[in-house]
């Protein structure tokens, strides 16, 4: 077995003192490689930039004259799959519910919805029940596609306006054809590549379980903070002996249900509103060297005129920067995950 090097480079800034320009201070980064990817992340010192309080929501997230995620409409403004894929029309897994996604974001690809009791669901409020039922009405869509042939599959979540979501609805997307993402064949390929005779996930899972980055298990489910964030509260979920979505059985979606609300609660106590998440496929041909990856990330506060957390950094030079270590959110959802 071959043990993952964590690379961190301290670099040392001298800066003017926000309270006293003429006073020049050190204040350290830490500039980060990931280990797999070779992609890198600053980690900045002595600004937060995290809100101190939570914005109203009661505006923005009130039920308009028409929303077609809400109990009243949705079996008239949505389709149905057509038979090859799945007999059943809608796909509905306790509360949720997968319908065709009316943008052609790929050749194959849906939108699921939490519940459609209720038109919003604060971060609380998305249990591990109406995530882990989300979860399995993506699994079965995404198997009747696989049906059809092996593809490059994702499952993804845009939560508000700042994440990139047009619809307040709370919901989330797949996608599925044989391209796949930029970000997925780079997991896949660099998997297919590390050395040695232990995978990638297996050994990262084995150096990081009981250390600060480490969160915890639920049933075959590894939770932890990754060394080398993309975005901010980043948090990993890998599932050892899933290598595709079709791999998941209602105990990996109910477990991963589990987790995902655990981090939703997290990011609900630190003032967040907005977040991300994405679930990576291992394409046409999964291997073992590929563990099933889910991440999450928040995004900026729902603020009229808010921060974007995306600036020329992440967006032009595929490098992340966060004003928290991935140990301290580590911490911050381990407290709630027990």
């Amino acid at each position: 077995m071959s043990d993952i090097t964590f690379v961190q480079h301290d670099i040392t800034a001298r800066v003017p003192e926000l309270t006293d320009p003429t006073s020049i201070i050190e204040v350290p980064l830490r500039v980060r490689v990931d280990p797999l990817t070779g992609r890198t992340a600053r980690i900045i010192t002595g600004t937060r930039l995290a809100p101190e309080t939570r914005p109203d929501l009661t505006e923005l997230t009130a039920k308009p004259a028409f929303c077609p995620f809400c109990a009243d409409r949705i079996q008239t403004a949505t389709g149905t799959f057509d038979a090859s894929i799945t007999d059943e029309g809608r796909i509905q897994r306790g509360t949720a519910v997968v319908v065709p996604n009316v943008m052609a974001y790929s050749e194959f690809s849906s939108v699921g919805v939490y519940d459609t009791a209720e038109h919003f669901f604060d971060l609380p409020e998305l249990t591990p029940t109406r995530v882990g039922d989300l979860l399995q009405a993506f699994v079965a869509y995404t198997t009747g596609v696989h049906g059809l042939r092996p593809m490059w599959s994702s499952v993804n979540a845009n939560y508000l306006p700042p994440s990139g979501s047009s619809l307040i609805h709370p919901h989330g997307q797949s996608a599925h054809d044989d391209v796949g993402t930029t970000i997925q064949r780079e997991l896949v390929q660099r998997s297919a590549e590390w050395p040695g005779g232990e995978s990638y996930w297996d050994a990262l899972i084995r150096q990081e379980e009981g250390g600060e980055r480490w969160i915890g298990r639920r049933g075959r489910v590894a939770v932890l903070t990754p060394w080398a964030p993309v975005g901010f509260h980043e948090v990993w979920a890998v599932v050892p002996g899933a290598h595709d979505i079709t791999d998941l059985t209602d105990e990996d979606c109910a477990d991963l249900g589990t987790v995902m609300s655990t981090v939703f609660q997290t990011y609900y106590s630190l003032n967040l509103t907005s977040f991300n998440w994405a679930m990576y496929g291992g394409g046409p041909a999964p291997t073992d060297r590929y563990s099933l990856l889910l991440r999450i990330v928040s995004r900026s506060n729902v603020d009229p005129f808010y921060r974007s957390d995306v600036t020329y950094f992440e967006h032009l030079h595929a490098e992340s920067m966060v004003d928290i270590s991935p140990e301290e959110m580590a911490g911050r959802v381990r407290e709630r995950f027990a």
